[in-house]
């Protein structure tokens, strides 16, 4: 028998076969690759990875950690890019850029592609919806012990789930800084590590300046850490002080806090917020699916409402294409930014998208939830693998861009400036990497360039945040989890003598 099943079991036991005559190296090298490489290779220790009722939401997670990454390599290497098509930057605002490129890349609903700062407020909605799912739903189970069970071991683990990662990269950083890899070693290691450490203990994992953006040194894209965690505290708070609240108080609650964030300007603690509320919807629709079960009528799609949420998302893509800069003259961007309610409208530049961004991020998690296609796609093994080293791109992407671009990315042929000798005088520079070689003149060139680089940066940074996720990220949360065990007292409570109270 020559069938195809056939076929793939040789290929498959010829592989095996290979890695066996050489399983000597290749079991050292195997933490070095991808893991769906080492999987190819190393069948017997393929992780099972099942899903479960929100997979969705890792697989949206891991879409858009992808997206944050294509946003910042763009921002970095093609800055004519940026502007909307059609739009003729202002030198001033776009800090000294002077033109535009038109690119299909540009145009609207597709600038999602690069569309970075609209992800992060996806990723403080799912926070909110994945941090409250299980104790939410031992809440409708009748169960607020396992809820504050569930929630105090979520607060346990919070820190090191989201500063242990943070710790091991920026020093990994720090020793590259020294070693001269990403920048020219301007102080010795003792000093380098002090700079560190002030970073470290009021930048990285400062949570006191709420959802204000401290630009972390060492990596400038760990500024959501600190918001991320000081938010999911207020959650785990809000979460115990409504335990025990009947479920109409409970949701009207916490949708009064959200307009009360909102009202306030805090986008985040509405983010936040929302995520519970939409945990809150997702366990009694759970609830009233299983009580349907078997009703025909019951069980048929609601067609007005999944029109609603497929215009959601539709519009959800376009408010993603905000500029950073000249919102007010983008068309149709323009209409948003002149609806932008107070206090939004007058915080400053980037609040009036902040406000569009929260919306659209609450209305695109609700709506991929209950539309099946979308609910598919992101259940799906791409945007499953995704969301597996989703907090791993996101940490990783910008050193290795650092690393890698100056190389791969390059620069066309640049002319010496000034007269030799003066201070200020350059000398010329040959052609190097993708833009040397294709140019970056024409709005062609930049679209080919930003293509092939993608194509030539994007495996790399895959690959170093898939080591990383198995090698410290996976590491760290089993090391929170082992270490919660040693710290949780479980024994049964004494009980109070007769005649013996202590003073509250």
């Amino acid at each position: 028998m020559t069938g195809p099943s056939h076929r793939r079991g040789t290929s498959s036991s010829s592989i095996h076969n290979f890695v066996r005559s050489r399983s000597p190296w290749m079991r050292y090298l195997r933490p070095l690759l991808p893991s769906f490489v080492s999987d190819a290779f190393f069948p017997d220790h393929r992780p099972t990875w099942r899903l479960h009722p929100t997979s969705y939401l890792d697989g949206l997670r891991g879409v858009a950690a992808i997206l944050v990454f294509f946003c910042h390599y763009t921002e970095n290497n093609f800055r004519a890019l940026i502007p909307p098509y059609g739009l003729e930057p202002d030198p001033e605002e776009w800090h000294g850029l002077t033109w535009s490129a038109d690119s299909w890349i540009q145009l609207p609903f597709l600038r999602v592609i690069f569309s970075g700062r609209p992800m992060v407020h996806i990723f403080f909605v799912i926070s909110g919806f994945a941090l409250s799912y299980k104790p939410v739903r031992c809440l409708h189970a009748r169960e607020p012990d396992k809820a504050l069970a569930a929630l105090a071991s979520s607060a346990f683990r919070r820190p090191f789930r989201l500063f242990g990662p943070c710790v091991a990269s920026t020093f990994i950083i720090m020793c590259l800084r020294q070693m001269g890899y990403l920048t020219p070693v301007m102080d010795t290691f003792v000093e380098e590590f002090i700079k560190w450490k002030n970073a470290l203990f009021h930048q990285i994992t400062w949570p006191w300046a709420w959802d204000r953006d401290l630009r972390p040194a060492y990596d400038i894209h760990l500024w959501t850490i600190p918001i991320e965690f000081a938010h999911s505290m207020l959650l785990f708070v809000v979460l115990l002080m409504l335990s025990r609240a009947k479920l109409p108080i409970r949701m009207a609650t916490v949708f009064g806090l959200m307009m009360y964030c909102l009202s306030c300007g805090k986008w985040a603690g509405f983010e936040f917020l929302a995520g519970l509320f939409l945990a809150e919807v997702h366990v009694l629709r759970a609830s009233k699916a299983k009580e349907w079960e078997g009703d025909e009528e019951s069980q048929g799609p609601n067609w007005a409402l999944k029109s609603f949420q497929i215009f959601l998302v539709v519009l959800g893509l376009f408010v993603a294409g905000w500029p950073n800069h000249e919102a007010d003259k983008t068309p149709g961007i323009s209409f948003f930014h002149e609806q932008t309610p107070f206090p939004f409208a007058r915080m400053d530049k980037l609040a009036p998208q902040k406000f569009w961004f929260s919306l659209s991020a609450v209305a695109t998690v609700w709506a991929v939830g209950d539309l099946d296609f979308l609910r598919e796609f992101f259940e799906g093994p791409f945007a499953q693998y995704c969301g597996r080293i989703s907090y791993a791109v996101y940490i990783c992407h910008g050193p290795v861009e650092g690393l890698f671009k100056e190389r791969l990315i390059g620069h066309p042929p640049i002319p010496e400036w000034g007269e030799p000798g003066a201070p200020e005088y350059k000398p010329a520079l040959p052609a190097m990497g993708i833009k040397g070689l294709i140019g970056d003149d024409t709005t062609i060139q930049i679209t080919l360039s930003w293509l092939f680089g993608l194509w030539l940066l994007g495996p790399l940074v895959i690959w170093a945040a898939d080591v990383f996720w198995r090698g410290i990220d996976a590491q760290i949360v089993t090391l929170a989890r082992k270490l919660e065990t040693v710290c949780l007292d479980d024994t049964e409570p004494t009980p109070r003598s007769q005649g013996y109270s202590i003073a509250a």
